[in-house]
């Protein structure tokens, strides 16, 4: 096997890894709404819907309505100027 079809074969495994296990998300706000199977953050002028599963961490700040906390999670949903982005 040749080097180029060797770094071929590497760089696709990481793009279905990176599609299967999907991107850590870092979000850092003030807690609006807070519910078992969700955490909305008001983050400047963006609010983000978190969903909560076994991959969601609050790693900076105690999860309370109103506190300002840091989370990390697999995916998060975006409100910017009235149009929902998925990050």
């Amino acid at each position: 096997m040749n080097l180029k079809n060797l770094i071929a074969i590497i760089a696709a495994a990481l793009l279905a890894a990176n599609a299967a296990f999907g991107q850590m998300v870092t979000v850092t706000g003030n807690v609006t709404a807070l519910t078992d199977a969700q955490i909305t953050l008001l983050c400047g002028p963006d609010t983000w819907t978190i969903k909560r599963d076994s991959t969601t961490t609050v790693t900076n700040g105690t999860l309370a309505v109103g506190n300002t906390v840091t989370v990390q999670c697999i995916s998060a949903d975006a409100l910017k100027g009235g149009a929902q982005k998925r990050e």
